[in-house]
Formats: structure tokens, C-alpha cells, sequence
């Protein structure tokens, strides 16, 4: 996660390899890709969104973001769609769950789940490649880990009921905190922006 990171501290962990670079605000992101885009860099990196996207800003970042991880609703799939097919690409896209139920989290509730994966499969223009979710904040790690396990028991369940192995092969999950919980639990993606950047300074 490169949110709240200035261009001087990306450019630095680019220049080490860090070419996966996650962001939780559309402006931020957008003026930090653009940033870079005009850099002549070795090899550009790949931005990730990972908050909440609202439907009246997908236009910002639908000709550039290699993965939304933060997909939610239905309506939202639909104007992702609309979005990718006005710029002749195919989006990568992630499916997000709020396993916690937790207010002040994103999320669909996993009762939704259904209608996610048959909208998401229908959209001609997206390329939805897994699932993702968030665990409640903790200092033990191991509180995280049935959120995990669910979201793998999902995946695995899916993969039962005949969804294509394409659309199941990421699990976006764990953060610097508990990502090795979230990967003895199945993860191809975790977020772990304190690790490489070290802690946010929040002032």
C-alpha cells in the first residue's frame, strides 16, 4: 500500500522493486500515477485500488488501474463495465466481501456473493479474478484468521459449483499486521505498504 506516501518515498521503492503499488483514494491515485507516467522509469508499476470505489468515479481510473480489488455491488460491476468498454479494455476486477459485518467497513454481505459472481460473469468487459475482504483490526494476528478461512472456504466453494478457475485465482487479504496468517489461509495478494514504507506517520 503506497497511500499517504509522497512520489519522492514511491520512487524510492520502485526503484528497489516494488512495482505493485495499492491506493485507497481515486485523486490520490490518479495524481500519483500520473506523476510517474511522465518519469522515465525502467518499468512502470502497477496500481492497485483497494477502498471504496464510488460508481461516479470509476471514470477516473478505469483506463490505468490493473486491479480493483474493492468491487461491491452490483451496480458498481455494471458501471465498470460501461467504463472498460469506452476505453477498449478489460478491467480486472476482485469481489469484495465484508465477512466482519462491520460498520465501518465495505463490503457486499456474503449472502450477496451470488449475485456478484452472476453479474461479474456477464460483464463482457471486466476480468473478475478472485475475491477479497478485510479483517477487523487487531493486534493478534490470529483474530483475522477465521475471516480468512471464510473467505478461502468461498473461493473453494465456488470452485465446486463449476466457476471457472480463472475467476478464482486471487485472494486479496492480510496486511502487514497478520499477512502471514493470510497466507497459511490461501493468499495470492496481501497489502503490506507499513512493511516496505515503514509506519504511517498520521500528523
Amino acid at each position: 500500500m503506497s497511500k499517504t506516501r509522497n512520489v519522492a518515498e514511491i520512487l524510492e521503492a520502485v526503484s528497489a522493486g516494488a512495482l505493485d503499488l495499492g491506493e485507497n483514494y481515486v485523486q490520490e491515485m490518479v495524481e500519483k500515477h500520473d506523476e510517474l507516467a511522465d518519469r522515465a522509469l525502467p518499468q512502470q508499476p502497477q496500481w492497485h485500488f483497494i477502498g471504496h470505489l464510488q460508481r461516479n468515479k470509476v471514470r477516473h481510473i478505469v483506463h490505468f488501474c490493473h486491479l480493483v480489488h474493492s468491487v461491491d455491488s452490483v451496480r458498481l460491476i455494471k458501471e465498470l463495465d460501461k467504463r472498460a468498454e469506452q476505453h477498449q479494455r478489460r478491467q480486472p476486477i476482485l469481489l469484495q466481501l465484508d465477512l466482519a459485518q462491520e460498520e465501518t467497513k465495505f463490503g457486499a454481505p456474503e449472502e450477496e456473493l451470488p449475485a456478484l459472481v452472476e453479474a461479474a460473469g456477464e460483464a463482457a468487459n471486466l476480468d473478475w479474478q478472485g475475491l477479497m475482504c478485510m479483517a477487523p483490526f487487531s493486534d493478534n494476528p490470529e483474530d483475522a484468521r477465521p475471516y480468512y478461512a471464510r473467505l478461502r472456504e468461498l473461493r473453494d466453494e465456488l470452485d465446486d459449483q463449476g466457476v471457472a478457475s480463472g475467476h478464482l485465482r486471487h485472494l486479496s487479504m492480510g496486511m502487514t499486521s497478520d499477512y502471514r496468517v493470510a497466507i497459511e489461509e490461501g493468499a495470492s495478494l496481501v497489502r503490506i505498504g507499513q512493511a516496505i514504507f515503514g509506519a504511517r506517520d498520521y500528523h
